[in-house]
């Protein structure tokens, strides 16, 4: 299973969603770091301290002699024990127009073994990264809840639903949101969007920064508020994915 996250602008939390997540995910779960503007797990999670051959360009070089899952194995890095495996993203702005995108998804989305979650942070029709969002099984829209973070989602919604080739209310391009309430609850943003609600990420500024600044997570961070929402919404996602393979 190939799961997308992206945001329309700002920084609502892709990274830490994505990380989260994968760190609950109920069978194994990698993350792919796919932002076109760059990825931040390196100096984040992995606070600067991150092997300089373990990314998906090295693994795109792979590719030339050996299958994607094979060049993946070779590159994945885990930081901690907490976290999830990940594949540190591109290096600098302008990279991803360059990757196979297209031969990528489809790759991940068959991977042996684990799910994929994909970090592939702000959305922009010209990216690169559109033909991996394509292949997806879904695609999760994270905003905040501000009026100017909704409006910005409700912006790039029609336009995620064009590349996915699905109707308004497809369950394959839902939308999650990171603190809720602030001003607006997460249902009435999935009104605005036009898109079925997944669910919310709560405000944890003290989980948050073991995924976004690499802090050492302190006692009863398994059972933070983050990760217990996080460990809910993956096993739907996870379930989605079986419902649509027809596994019982």
């Amino acid at each position: 299973m190939l799961v997308g996250l992206v945001s329309a602008k700002g920084s609502p939390g892709v990274t830490t969603s994505a990380l989260a997540l994968a760190s609950q995910w109920p069978r194994a779960a990698l993350v792919v770091e796919a932002d076109p503007f760059g990825g931040d797990v390196r100096a984040g999670l992995g606070r600067g301290e991150w092997p300089s051959d373990a990314g998906i360009m090295e693994a795109v070089v792979d590719m030339r002699s050996m299958d994607l899952d094979v060049a993946v194995a070779w590159r994945l890095h885990r930081p901690t024990e907490y976290s999830p495996s990940v594949l540190a993203g591109l290096g600098c702005v302008g990279q991803a127009s360059t990757l196979p995108w297209s031969r990528i998804g489809s790759a991940l989305a068959r991977l042996p073994g684990a799910d994929v979650v994909a970090d592939c942070g702000r959305f922009a029709v010209a990216d690169g990264v559109t033909p991996l969002l394509r292949v997806c099984d879904v695609v999760v829209v994270v905003t905040g809840s501000s009026l100017r973070a909704v409006r910005a989602a409700a912006r790039i919604a029609p336009r995620l639903q064009e590349e996915r080739d699905v109707r308004p209310g497809d369950p394959r391009v839902p939308v999650l949101v990171v603190g809720a309430d602030a001003p607006y609850p997460a249902s009435e943003v999935a009104v605005a969007c036009r898109l079925p609600l997944l669910g919310e990420l709560p405000d944890d500024p003290r989980a948050a920064a073991v995924w976004s600044d690499g802090d050492q997570p302190r006692r009863g961070f398994g059972r933070s508020p983050l990760q217990r929402e996080a460990r809910r919404l993956a096993e739907a996602l996870a379930a989605s994915g079986d419902d649509r393979r027809g596994v019982a």
